[in-house]
């Protein structure tokens, strides 16, 4: 039997490679240097911000 390795099975706080444009990712970098924080936060709460407001407009929607 195969043994299964931690690849096989990631954890959630694995990370995950995403392509940013450099120019955008740039921006990114000079804004978190300007108020302190680290880029990956940053994405981290734009993505959880964004996913937040996607679900607030739908529940707006009326259902059938």
């Amino acid at each position: 039997m195969e043994k299964m390795n931690e690849k096989d099975n990631p954890s959630q706080d694995d990370p995950i490679d995403l392509k940013i444009p450099k120019g955008l990712m740039e921006r990114v970098e000079a804004y978190c240097q300007s108020v302190g924080i680290a880029p990956h936060e940053f994405i981290i709460d734009a993505v959880s911000e964004k996913l937040a407001s996607i679900h607030k407009e739908r529940r707006r929607k009326p259902r059938l």
